[in-house]
C-alpha cells in the first residue's frame, strides 16, 4: 500500500505542488493513521506554498489544516481510538494534503459517522474559525450588526450562516456576481470593487459595526475600524493582500504584530488577532468543544457548509488556482478515490 502525498517541492506557483509516494508505515507509539476521504483548501495553502506566510515551513512539505477519514491503525499508547473510528484531523497549518495521515490524539477530534466528509471538512477549519470569532473573542449578542470582508468565500459563508443563526445584522463584501449568495443569508452585500464600503456602511448603518472580521490586512484593516460602533470590535483573522504582487510577508508580521500589541483602535475600540492554530494551543478544551458545537449544528441540518468544488486529490493545484483566481464560492474541498 502507498501513501500520496500532495508535496510542495519548492517555492512558487500551483506547479509546484507534486505527488509523491510512500509506502504505508505503522503508526509510532502515541499517533493514530487515518485513511483521508476529504481535505480543506484554504488560502494559507497558497500562502505557504509560494513561501509568502510568516514562517514559511522549509520544502520540501505537505500543506494543509484539515482532513477528514477513517482511522486505520492506532499506535500502542493510544487508548482514545480504535480502527474503523471517524475522525477529523487538524494540523498546524501542514500535513493534510495525503490519501494517509499520522496525527497525534491532542490532532483529533470525533466526527458523527453520518455526516458527509466533505461537509466536515468544510467545516473544521472555517466554521470553527467563525465560530470563535463570533462567540469566544467578539462575543456577539442578538440584533448586532456585524461587517463581514470576504462574504463569499469560506469563512465568510461560515460567518453568515452562523451569524444568521444568532439573528445578527449582517454586511458583506462580495464581487457583484456573488451578492446573490451573500444576500440568501441575510446580509446585506456590498460591491468592494465598486463601492467604498466605508461610504455605504455610513449611509445603511450611521450607528457603526458592533464587529467587524477581516482576512485582508493592510490599508483595508484601519478602513475597517473606521466602520465601527462605540462599542465595536475589531478582528483580524488573515493577510490575504500579501498575495498581491505590492505586499511582502514583512508587511504581514510588521502589521500583525504591532496591531496585536497595541490592542485598540485610535478611538479607543476593541483589536483582536485571532489564529485557530494560537488558540487551539492555548486552550485545546475550546477547540474541542467548538468542533463538537459545529458538528451538532451540521447534524441538525441547522448549517450548511457551501462547498463549491470537489476537486480529486492528484488535482490539488486546479483546486489552489481556483481559490486564487476567486472562481469560488464558499469552501473547496479534495476529496480521494473510496
Amino acid at each position: 500500500m502507498w501513501n500520496t502525498k500532495m508535496t510542495v517541492t519548492e517555492y512558487g506557483g500551483p506547479e509546484v505542488l507534486k505527488a509523491i509516494q510512500e509506502p504505508i508505515c505503522t503508526p509510532e507509539v502515541d499517533e493514530v493513521r487515518v485513511r483521508v476521504q476529504s481535505v480543506g483548501v484554504a488560502l494559507a495553502d497558497i500562502m505557504r506554498r509560494e513561501g509568502l506566510y510568516p514562517m514559511s515551513p522549509k520544502v520540501p512539505f505537505v500543506p494543509g489544516y484539515d482532513a477528514v477519514g477513517i482511522v486505520e491503525e492506532v499506535g500502542d499508547a493510544v487508548d482514545d481510538y480504535v480502527a474503523g473510528d471517524r475522525v477529523a484531523v487538524f494540523f498546524n497549518g501542514t500535513g493534510s494534503y495525503a490519501s494517509h495521515v499520522y496525527a497525534r490524539v491532542d490532532e483529533l477530534v470525533p466526527i458523527p459517522a453520518q455526516i458527509d466528509a466533505a461537509e466536515a471538512a468544510a467545516s473544521i477549519l472555517n466554521y470553527v474559525t467563525a465560530y470563535q470569532m463570533l462567540h469566544r473573542i467578539a462575543k456577539v449578542a442578538e440584533g448586532e450588526r456585524i461587517l463581514i470582508h470576504g462574504a463569499s468565500g469560506g469563512v465568510g459563508t461560515a460567518l453568515l450562516d452562523l451569524g444568521r443563526l444568532a439573528k445578527l445584522k449582517m454586511y458583506g463584501t462580495a464581487s457583484a456576481a456573488k451578492h446573490q449568495v451573500v444576500a440568501a443569508y441575510g446580509a446585506m452585500p456590498i460591491n468592494y470593487r465598486a463601492e467604498d464600503f466605508v461610504e455605504v456602511l455610513a449611509q445603511a448603518a450611521p450607528e457603526g459595526m458592533d464587529a467587524v472580521f477581516d482576512p485582508i490586512g493592510g490599508s483595508n484593516w484601519k478602513r475597517s475600524m473606521r466602520t465601527l460602533s462605540s462599542k465595536g470590535r475589531f478582528v483580524g483573522y488573515g493577510y490575504t493582500s500579501v498575495l498581491e504582487k505590492d505586499h511582502h510577508a514583512n508587511d504581514w508580521v510588521k502589521d500583525w504584530t504591532g496591531t496585536a500589541a497595541r490592542g485598540t483602535t485610535e478611538s479607543g475600540n476593541s483589536v483582536y488577532m485571532y489564529s485557530i492554530t494560537a488558540l487551539k494551543k492555548d486552550r485545546l478544551d475550546w477547540f474541542r468543544e467548538d468542533v463538537q458545537s459545529v458538528m451538532s449544528l451540521l447534524v441538525a441540518g441547522e448549517i450548511h457548509p457551501l462547498i463549491s468544488h470537489r476537486i480529486p486529490l492528484q488535482e490539488a493545484a486546479q483546486a489552489q488556482q481556483l481559490l486564487t483566481g476567486s472562481h469560488s464560492i464558499g469552501k473547496i474541498v479534495l476529496v480521494t478515490e473510496e
